[in-house]
């Protein structure tokens, strides 16, 4: 069988090239504009409101804060509160910092009027005159819809939390508030999963560490200790109030009392007992 010659080999591969050419045909030469920007803005990055200092929140929108923040006694100079919040539409991610009060001072979290939706998550709210998390009860109609989350509210000299209409407070750790841990002092909300150790720390007789003055709650999977040798674990019905369901919840610490139900009937209970003893998935454990 006989070889390219030397010749032969140059020319096949100029009609192999050629023929690549035709069959990719090249694009526009012409450059398709300016570069468009590659970063983003901040407000793309961090698209919130930081807050380095006590604040009124008077537009909606997302806020964060960036600092621990110290509220003043109520008439001196500063805030009364750390955070107020005077509009519908907003929220608020403490960012893990803490929000301290000083004898005299109002509240940690201070929603003022009938606002809506509003959600405080992920901080402490620590030693605040007042109620920990409060409204302007009872001389303004009451907020509705607020979420309070991942939160740990202490040594308040009210309640930690005091509720309205239509609130979640869940997974937060309330402790050594000298009221209840948590008032529900509004209809409709749902108290889950939170746990309350050592409050009633004034040791009143008509306190609890979960006392519930409204209609239509539902306090479930709370574990409530110590919440003063007069007061109750978890107090329920005063005032008439009805249609609230007290489930899954276990309280230790405040014997006969860990769960009331002064005023009478009209409320869903689960069966109270032990651990060891009660069979209704819906028990409340008392110890």
């Amino acid at each position: 069988m006989k070889s390219c010659s030397a010749q032969t080999v140059p020319l096949i591969l100029s009609v192999l090239l050629a023929s690549a050419t035709v069959a990719m045909p090249q694009g526009s030469l012409t450059p398709p504009g300016p570069p468009a920007p590659t970063m983003k803005s901040l407000d793309q990055i961090e698209p919130r409101t930081p807050i380095s200092s006590c604040y009124y929140i008077t537009s909606p929108g997302s806020y964060y804060v960036t600092a621990n923040l110290i509220g003043s006694a109520y008439g001196a100079p500063g805030s009364p509160y750390a955070i107020g919040i005077g509009t519908d539409n907003v929220t608020v991610d403490l960012n893990g910092f803490t929000l301290q009060g000083v004898p005299g001072s109002w509240s940690g979290v201070y929603i003022y009027g009938s606002h809506t939706n509003i959600v405080v998550r992920n901080g402490n709210i620590i030693g605040c005159g007042g109620d920990g998390v409060a409204w302007n009860h009872p001389t303004l109609p009451a907020p509705q819809n607020v979420v309070l989350e991942h939160l740990t509210v202490s040594g308040s000299g009210a309640s930690g939390i005091a509720t309205a209409n239509n609130y979640v407070v869940s997974n937060c750790s309330i402790q050594n508030n000298s009221g209840a841990g948590i008032a529900v002092l509004g209809n409709g909300s749902v108290i889950i999963g939170n746990t309350l150790a050592g409050n009633n720390a004034a040791n009143s007789a008509g306190s609890a560490g979960i006392i519930v003055e409204g209609l239509n709650n539902r306090i479930e999977g709370n574990h409530v200790t110590g919440s003063g040798a007069a007061g109750n674990g978890i107090a329920f019905n005063y005032g008439g109030y009805i249609n609230n369901i007290i489930i899954k919840n276990s309280v230790s610490g405040n014997g006969a009392n860990n769960y009331t139900t002064a005023g009478g009937s009209g409320n869903d209970c689960g069966p109270v007992g032990t651990a060891a003893t009660s069979t209704s998935p819906w028990a409340n454990i008392s110890h």
